[in-house]
């Protein structure tokens, strides 16, 4: 599949994760890789999510949510959701290393998944907290 065929499967899922779930997740021009504590810590959450989520357990995939994001995607929501991107791409088969970027001060975990029918990025936002403050996912960008 090209970028813009996995683009058109994106539909009503995509909208919804995009308007509920992306708080300063987009890689902007002055992102720079994120190396610090709080950085790890991010990724130790992205990572725990994104494990929750392939366990089926959506419960714990949103335990470290903030308010907002709790308020926008309760478990049961997050269930539905992710039921719904492997629905359009496919079941979920594995994920690669994650990366780390700092954009406008908060951390960004990147996290490439592959489905059977298309590969994704996820990406984590987290606050300073040490809470999840977004969750995005996007066509890979490599």
């Amino acid at each position: 599949m090209t970028a813009s065929t996995d683009l058109k499967h994106f539909g009503k899922t995509s909208a919804a994760l995009a308007l509920l779930l992306c708080t300063a997740c987009m890689a902007v021009p002055g992102a720079r890789a994120a190396d610090s504590a709080d950085g790890a810590q991010c990724r130790a959450l992205a990572q725990h999510m994104l494990n929750a989520l392939v366990r089926g357990d959506s419960k714990a995939a949103a335990h470290a949510f903030d308010t907002d994001m709790r308020t926008a995607l309760p478990p049961a929501k997050l269930s539905e959701l992710w039921g719904e991107v492997q629905s359009n791409f496919g079941k979920y088969k594995a994920q690669s290393s994650a990366r780390i970027l700092k954009v406008n001060g908060i951390n960004v975990v990147i996290t490439p998944m592959q489905f059977t029918k298309t590969a994704l990025d996820a990406q984590v936002a987290c606050n300073a907290r040490g809470q999840i403050a977004g969750f995005f996912l996007r066509p890979d960008s490599t």
